[in-house]
């Protein structure tokens, strides 16, 4: 468990930053019993995904987020909160909290505010007791959080081998794409994680995505390799809204 929070927080932070990751064969499902997320498969209403994913309202929106990162089979990090998204860059507020796997003396609590040219950060105590606002200055084409729709798309591209049909997520009908994506793939898609996998040699890496009718992204789920560590992201969006206002800290 040594080093366990730092680790964590890597991979964490990779969903934010780079969105790379490692290929199939470190790919295990993470438990969802304990985080009240159901992925069922059966019969599930069937819809085109191509379709789906065309006709989605072009708008700025918002939705819930969590991202629950996994230290091998070990939850370490929960991070919710609520994003805009189709815009410039996401935007919205976080918070980042170890779980109770993580030894004391490595847990950490705290808040981000994310806007279109920075992000602000504070630490949290037990207490409730916050920190002074961190202020990093941001740039909108290489940071944020991942274009989960163009990841589908390039999902897609793959051809029927992606497709692994419907699923229900959370009572609502979705269809999951999976496979394993390369640099040259993600190089006119994803510009920040073509360079970062350039960087660190990463060739491929593997995702799955779950699409609802409207075609926005309930789930997407990616494996990831961080400074010699396997980690698993899982990312949840739901309660789909309109644009929350955000804005800098006073």
């Amino acid at each position: 468990m040594r080093h366990l929070a730092t680790t964590a927080a890597g991979i964490a932070a990779a969903i934010l930053l780079t969105g790379c990751g490692a290929g199939d064969a470190g790919k295990t499902t993470a438990p969802t019993s304990k985080n009240g997320t159901s992925v069922t498969s059966g019969s599930v209403g069937s819809f085109e995904v191509e379709t789906a994913l065309k006709n989605a309202d072009p708008a700025r929106y918002s939705a819930e987020i969590t991202t629950e990162t996994y230290a091998g089979s070990t939850l370490t990090v929960v991070m919710a909160g609520r994003m805009n998204f189709n815009g410039p860059a996401p935007t919205g507020k976080l918070t980042l909290k170890t779980s109770e796997s993580v030894p004391e003396d490595q847990a950490f609590s705290m808040e981000t505010i994310l806007l279109e040219d920075a992000s602000y950060t504070r630490t949290l105590d037990d207490d409730g007791a916050a920190g002074e606002w961190q202020r990093t200055g941001l740039d909108p084409a290489s940071t944020g959080l991942a274009d989960y729709g163009a990841y589908a798309q390039l999902l897609l591209g793959l051809g029927a081998k992606a497709r692994k049909g419907p699923e229900e997520v959370d009572g609502v009908p979705a269809y999951r794409l999976s496979g394993s994506l390369t640099q040259d793939q993600l190089r006119t898609v994803d510009r920040r994680v073509y360079d970062r996998m350039r960087t660190e040699g990463t060739q491929e890496f593997a995702c799955d995505v779950w699409v609802n009718e409207s075609g926005r992204v309930v789930r997407f789920e990616q494996w990831l390799e961080v400074s010699g560590n396997s980690g698993h992201n899982v990312v949840k969006l739901k309660n789909f809204s309109d644009p929350v206002p955000v804005s800098a800290p006073k």
